[in-house]
C-alpha cells in the first residue's frame, strides 16, 4: 500500500473479514481506506472494468475483467481455477476454502466469458501463460 497509499482498497466484505480475523496477519492496515463490496462491481462505471466475485477459494476472491477495444473482452481468473483441466473439469484444488462456492464461481466466469465473448486467463497455467505476449510486447 506503500505506493499508492491514498488508493481505495475494493474488496469483497467476505475477503476483509476474513483477512483481518484475529487469527490473520492483516494483508494492509485497518485505516486504509477500503470499499467493501458484496458482489461484482463496474469500477469506473463505464463497462470496461469490472471486479468479477469469485469466492470458493478464499471467502472473497475477485476476479477482474477488462475490455480492451482491439482485444477485446479479457477475464484474468486469479485463483478461481489453477489450471485449465481444473476449470474444464470443475476440478477444485483441496485448499479452497469452500468447495460449492469454487464451482459457482467456475459457472459465473463461464457464463461471462460467454456472454461476452471474453478469453480466459488462467493465471497459474503455464502452457497457456507461455503464449501471451511479454514485454515490449502488449494487447490493446
Amino acid at each position: 500500500m506503500d505506493l499508492f497509499p491514498a488508493a481505495t482498497v475494493l474488496i469483497q466484505k467476505a475477503e476483509y473479514d476474513w483477512a483481518f480475523a484475529a487469527d490473520k496477519k492483516p494483508p494492509f492496515s485497518a485505516s486504509h481506506p477500503a470499499e467493501k463490496l458484496d458482489g461484482d462491481k463496474d469500477v469506473f462505471g463505464d463497462g470496461g472494468v469490472m471486479i468479477v466475485s469469485t469466492p470458493g477459494h478464499t471467502p472473497g476472491h475477485e476476479s477482474l475483467m477488462i475490455h480492451l477495444p482491439k482485444t477485446g473482452w479479457l477475464l484474468l481468473s486469479g485463483d478461481v481455477a489453477h489450471f485449465q483441466d481444473n476449470y474444464d473439469n470443475r476440478r477444485v484444488p483441496a485448499t479452497n476454502t469452500d468447495k460449492e462456492k469454487s464451482l459457482a464461481s467456475m459457472q459465473h466466469v463461464a457464463d461471462l466469458v460467454a456472454k461476452y465473448n471474453a478469453q480466459f486467463w488462467i493465471n497459474h497455467d503455464a502452457v497457456q501463460t507461455a503464449r501471451t505476449r511479454r514485454p515490449p510486447e502488449f494487447y490493446d
